[in-house]
């Protein structure tokens, strides 16, 4: 433990660092600390920058996106700041700082659940208007805020937070081997649990960097790699129906004249490569798009299968009104029956109605959506029965990936510095938790939804 002396020198004889300088009360503070903010801030303008990309990419208006900016930010910042400084102690301490989200102390699962639910109940609220599935908006901007974090977590260095375990005198190789600008802000200022001033220097190893360059990588991986799987994973288009699909890959055919070509129904005309011969090739970017993205299904039959869908929720809401209707009717009859004498008997016998019974088991909205079939709507959409990524699955990697770097990285942290201070069990538990619901919403994203709820008319990984 090296001593942190106010005459300005180490123990070991080496000066403060430039960055470190005595404030009037004689505390000491950081030269940059104000780069906390400017690195959040930037982070938050990386996320909606790189959001914006993606949805222009996948052609979704803005406007809806924009109004949610001005909804879930804020209220992002209030639950970081809430959720970051729950548990803290001192003698300073208020109930009403929990707000002060200008102050250190911001916690991300805090931020994320109370932005992800603000977005989620707006776009919620506006997807019969946009017809556009909330995973879309999920996969456009979830991923994103990888990028943010990866910002994000160089102001905590100048702020002096997210630190990992102590490093002792003899394992300060293990920082030193960093940029001077770096190790040399590898401590706290003051006990983070109790907020008292430290009186020594107690260096701590870099946890902010080990999540800045992991949430950075993974998020090359997430918006790079993955989205692109389902094309290396497939038996290829022009292997399954060489004559729609001529290209260099094409060992059937690599140009085709138009006489031979055979052609999809597609949202927009495919664009074709034409050599002197007058004959026609594909770039594999246009293959992909033609063989499904923009691949439009037979209209008739696209009608029919989704009037069997409109049909189940007619019945349903039929079936609640001839249930109102009939005991509302009921009620009145009884009534009147109780002047009879044997006005039980005769109450029994009405609530046996056949129609009565049906119709209360058919109202249900539940039961209908649980037994709600796309199948059939999928597969006219998919004719190639391609492996296809669903909308979903990206947010629900990332829901994974962040959970887990989260179990594994708190591990180097002092039981204050948890998403649930002091109470290790029951940080693991919740990660641990949030680990298994990615899971499942990957598993249903991926596998059950789009075979089950699909509707026509909507905005998924391609437009229905």
């Amino acid at each position: 433990m090296i001593n942190f002396l106010k005459s300005g020198e180490w123990v070991n004889g080496s000066p403060i660092p430039e960055n470190i300088f005595p404030m009037e009360d004689g505390r000491y503070s950081d030269s940059l600390s104000f780069l906390y903010s400017i690195f959040i801030f930037i982070g938050v303008i990386a996320v909606i920058a790189s959001s914006i990309v993606c949805l222009r990419i996948k052609k979704i208006p803005l406007k809806e996106f924009i109004n949610g900016i001005y909804i879930s930010i804020p209220v992002a910042i209030i639950g970081a700041s809430m959720f970051g400084k729950l548990g803290s102690t001192g003698e300073d301490w208020k109930i009403y700082r929990l707000f002060f989200f200008w102050e250190p102390g911001l916690s991300f699962f805090g931020g994320m659940l109370f932005g992800s639910s603000a977005a989620f109940i707006w776009f919620w609220h506006k997807k019969r208007t946009t017809k556009i599935s909330i995973w879309v908006y999920a996969d456009a901007i979830v991923p994103n805020v990888l990028i943010g974090q990866s910002i994000g977590r160089w102001g905590n260095l100048f702020n002096h937070e997210i630190m990992g375990k102590q490093v002792s005198d003899s394992q300060m190789n293990k920082i030193t081997w960093l940029p001077e600008f770096i190790w040399h802000r590898l401590f706290y200022f003051r006990n983070p649990q109790t907020g008292e001033e430290l009186t020594s220097l107690q260096f701590r190893e870099p946890l902010f960097l080990y999540e800045s360059i992991a949430t950075f990588l993974f998020w090359i991986i997430i918006i790079f790699l993955i989205p692109n799987i389902w094309k290396l994973i497939n038996k290829k288009p022009y292997n399954l129906d060489p004559y729609a699909f001529p290209c260099k890959r094409n060992k059937t055919a690599k140009w085709l004249v138009q006489e031979k070509l055979i052609n999809y129904n597609t949202q927009i005309p495919i664009v074709y490569l034409k050599n002197k011969n007058n004959e026609f090739s594909m770039s594999m970017s246009w293959v992909w798009k033609k063989a499904f993205t923009l691949y439009e299904a037979d209209n008739v039959k696209n009608k029919e299968f989704q009037k069997i869908i409109d049909t189940r929720k007619q019945e349903v809401i039929k079936a609640e009104k001839n249930y109102t209707k009939l005991k509302k009717d009921i009620k009145e009859k009884i009534k009147k029956l109780k002047l009879l004498n044997n006005y039980k008997d005769k109450i029994k016998e009405l609530k046996k109605d056949t129609n009565f019974i049906q119709w209360r088991k058919n109202k249900s909205r539940i039961r209908e959506f649980v037994g709600r079939n796309s199948k059939e709507l999928y597969k006219i959409n998919n004719p190639l029965d391609l492996k296809v990524l669903h909308c979903g699955a990206i947010s629900s990697i990332y829901i994974i990936f962040i959970s887990t770097l989260r179990i594994l990285l708190d591990s180097f942290r002092d039981p204050y510095e948890l998403s649930v201070k002091m109470l290790p069990v029951l940080n693991y538990l919740s990660l641990t938790g949030i680990l298994i619901m990615g899971i499942i919403l990957l598993i249903f994203s991926q596998f059950i939804t789009p075979k089950k709820w699909r509707e026509s008319g909507w905005l998924y990984e391609k437009s229905y």
